[in-house]
């Protein structure tokens, strides 16, 4: 998203509050038909790199790829197992690796997912990153657009294929708390032949799929061109095959071997199925992606003139009601459309604070991977751009004072107040404990807090110490 111009400053503290609580529904219009993910976007307590998250998956795909001609069992007890589901070859339908995320799964944004899965095709199948980043992009809208869709999968995919689907399952949700333990990742094979096989690029781009993606802001261009790209070699390599096995059915005839010539001409016939297929669906997309790449131009142009001209809102907005959660979007004040959304769903106070091209708020979730902190939230991009080391307490209230943000921080069962510089650095802790939603009274004498017990404690400012207790 291009920078927005003029962001209007919040002006959230005590009673100055401008921000405007409206209720998440009001906002699923404008993208309703696409596969919108919601994905954690707060602090995590553990920060995996992506090459370690990468690496889940080719752990999974290197056990495959030791036997791809057979079916298999990778990691069934583990937080992340797959079966590769091989059925019998004169049966009509596709096989299938068919990923599990399991109860203890902590995937929580689909970034991550793919990578996963990206891991896995590289490992599994050997494409190349790049190849493999794309079809993961497919995959986990493919598996979004038929969750659940038991039916629109059994005509498709053969018996034992099914015998693991279950419809409560099926499929990837579009939101990130309904993966653990409820997701099964379908992934179709193409021919499976010479200890080797590859992805049914032509199953997961489908009509619908590609239908989902083009309704996503930008239409998804890149990743369409990409497997455009992909299919385009598919098409290559198959009439490749093609071409060989007539040339070997053609000597096999002279040679009076009938049987194998009859073979050779049954596989260059359905190689030149396969070519042409990929080539038919190439060229129609190709020209779709043509027509889209106009309107999108024209889609920015009229944007860019609008924004030259309008100062944007940016607010807070409920995201759930009973957990107190809230999230941030910018909105055009002359129509109400929405500009951004952020991918932040766990903004846990009303207060926030403006900070040159940021806001300051307590983000995030307690949970065995996720963390409640202080954080710093980009104006533009809505997303998290600094994160305090120090855990929060998830009741904390958050206070600017002076040049000094004070908040409850969570150590073991203890909590304490803190003070926080404008770059997050805790800058001084009491040493007293104290009830880690204690409300945060300043006075000209200091601040007074809750302790352990309920008593009420006066901290010094700004060393954070007890006048009394």
């Amino acid at each position: 998203m291009k920078k927005i111009a003029g962001i209007l400053p919040l002006l959230l503290i005590c009673g100055c509050i401008y921000a405007i609580d409206v209720n998440k529904g009001e906002l699923e219009s404008a993208q309703k038909d696409s596969v919108q993910f919601e994905n954690y976007s707060g602090p995590h307590a553990v920060i995996e790199s992506a090459d370690a998250i990468t690496g889940i998956g080719r752990a999974l795909g290197e056990e495959v790829a030791r036997d791809v001609e057979n079916p298999l069992s990778v990691q069934p007890h583990a937080k992340y197992s797959v079966y590769h589901v091989v059925g019998a070859p004169e049966e009509k339908g596709l096989d299938a690796d068919i990923l599990f995320l399991n109860e203890n799964a902590g995937v929580d944004h689909i970034n991550n997912l793919r990578r996963i899965i990206t891991g896995f095709l590289t490992a599994a199948y050997g494409y190349p990153k790049e190849d493999a980043e794309t079809l993961s992009v497919f995959i986990t809208v493919y598996n979004a657009v038929y969750r659940g869709q038991i039916s629109a999968f059994a005509t498709k995919y053969k018996n034992a294929v099914l015998t693991y689907l279950t419809e409560d399952s099926l499929g990837l949700s579009t939101n990130w708390e309904e993966w653990a333990g409820r997701t099964q990742i379908v992934i179709p094979l193409g021919s499976i032949a010479g200890g080797s096989a590859t992805i049914e690029t032509s199953e997961i781009s489908d009509d619908k799929v590609i239908e989902a993606l083009r309704r996503d802001e930008g239409k998804n261009l890149d990743v369409r061109e990409k497997l455009t790209d992909i299919k385009e070699k598919e098409a290559d390599n198959a009439s490749e095959k093609a071409k060989t096995a007539q040339k070997e059915a053609a000597q096999e005839r002279k040679e009076g071997k009938t049987d194998e010539a009859g073979q050779s001409a049954k596989t260059a016939s359905e190689q030149q199925k396969i070519a042409d297929k990929k080539g038919e669906e190439v060229k129609t997309e190709r020209e779709q992606i043509s027509k889209d790449k106009a309107e999108v131009k024209k889609e920015e142009v009229a944007k860019a003139a609008e924004e030259q001209n309008i100062k944007y809102l940016t607010s807070l907005f409920i995201v759930d009601e009973k957990k107190k959660l809230y999230s941030l979007m910018t909105v055009n004040p002359q129509n109400g459309s929405v500009v951004k959304k952020s991918g932040i769903k766990q903004i846990r106070e009303k207060t926030i604070y403006p900070l040159g091209g940021g806001f300051v708020a307590v983000c995030g979730v307690n949970d065995k991977h996720s963390a409640v902190k202080l954080c710093i939230i980009d104006e533009v991009t809505l997303e998290i751009k600094k994160e305090s080391s120090e855990t929060l307490s998830e009741n904390t209230s958050l206070v600017l004072e002076g040049d000094l943000f004070y908040a409850i921080v969570s150590e073991g069962k203890k909590n304490y107040l803190a003070a926080f510089d404008k770059d997050l650095n805790l800058k001084k802790k009491s040493d007293v404990a104290i009830n880690g939603a204690s409300p945060l009274n300043f006075y000209s004498e200091g601040i007074i807090v809750t302790d352990e017990k309920g008593n009420p404690v006066l901290l010094s400012l700004p060393a954070l110490a007890p006048v009394w207790l």
